[in-house]
């Protein structure tokens, strides 16, 4: 191939579909499911509202202004990149087909990003504060000062009977006006595949030793590998995705997108005889909402 500005078009253009297809193939994330996606216009953002969401009341006298309970939790935007060079000589000998696997894969490692760091906040929310002051999986949440208190936080190993627990712990909470925290609630076990067997036991069969399940289909189950580990296999996560709210956030500041460098005159091109290609974000994961989260550490036998 002679390097001319029509090939490396036609170069790029080839790159960039296979980029595409990589990421489309990727599909559904859970990311959409866990967390609810919030746009930034800075290095981080501020959620004041934190503890304070507001509820309809009985207008008597004057009215009741809300204001934001500040909690100064903030989640700062960080940067994600791949980068690949394409050799000059690669291009000249029409050896693109070598590329093929990279720019697929680039595809699908830009689309899998966001899930990767859901599950790291998921499985972090045992060490790192969120909004209260507390782990974001704790014993002693206290949202507002002598107002609801609750505990979001097991150590036991997933069974039945820890799973009602966890089920009553997110059902009964309320908000800091005595207000059930969703009035609809979609709950989903996240387990590893070591305790998928144990799940399905629990939310799928119809019967257990002879008796009635009561909790079939009380959850819907996910079965995570991202869990796996000696470190995380025996966690487990009970949420609440049925509110407007989802216990994590999706910061987004820059989508991820796609560029290349094709100057034949660039410095890069000049010095190193090759061309860039780049799948570039900024955007943060972080776990938001406790009310809407059970966590269980799974150290201590059910």
């Amino acid at each position: 191939m002679i390097i001319t500005a029509a090939s490396l078009t036609s170069a790029n253009k080839g790159f960039r579909k296979l980029y595409t297809g990589g990421l489309a193939s990727v599909g559904k994330q859970r990311i959409t499911e866990y967390a609810f996606r919030a746009p930034s216009q800075s290095k981080d953002e501020t959620y004041g509202w934190l503890g304070a969401l507001p509820g309809m009341r009985k207008l008597v006298g004057d009215v009741n202004i809300r204001n934001m309970v500040e909690h100064g939790f903030a989640v700062a935007n960080e940067e994600f990149e791949v980068t690949v060079a394409v050799k000059r000589a690669e291009l000249e000998r029409d050896r693109l087909s070598i590329y093929t696997g990279f720019f697929t894969a680039m595809g699908q490692s830009a689309g899998r990003h966001p899930d990767k760091l859901l599950a790291a906040a998921m499985v972090g929310g045992f060490t790192k504060r969120c909004y209260t002051g507390k782990f974001f999986f704790d014993a002693n949440h206290e949202p507002q000062a002598g107002k609801t208190k609750f505990s979001n936080k097991g150590t036991k190993k997933l069974s039945a009977a820890n799973f009602v627990t966890a089920v009553e712990s997110i059902l009964s909470r309320k908000d800091a006006e005595g207000e059930p925290i969703n009035d609809n609630p979609m709950l989903v076990l996240t387990v590893s595949p070591k305790w998928q067997e144990t799940a399905e036991k629990i939310l799928v069969a119809t019967t257990i030793n002879n008796e009635t399940n009561v909790n079939k289909g009380k959850a819907r189950l996910d079965v995570w590998n991202r869990l796996s580990g000696a470190a995380t296999e025996d966690m487990w996560f009970l949420h609440d995705e049925g509110a407007v709210v989802k216990p994590y956030v999706h910061q987004v500041e820059v989508e991820t997108e796609y560029k290349h460098i094709d100057d034949p005159n660039g410095e890069r091109v000049m010095l190193k005889q090759e061309y860039l290609h780049q799948a570039y974000g900024r955007y943060a994961v972080a776990a938001l909402v406790p009310e809407l989260a059970y966590g269980s550490t799974g150290v201590d036998a059910a």
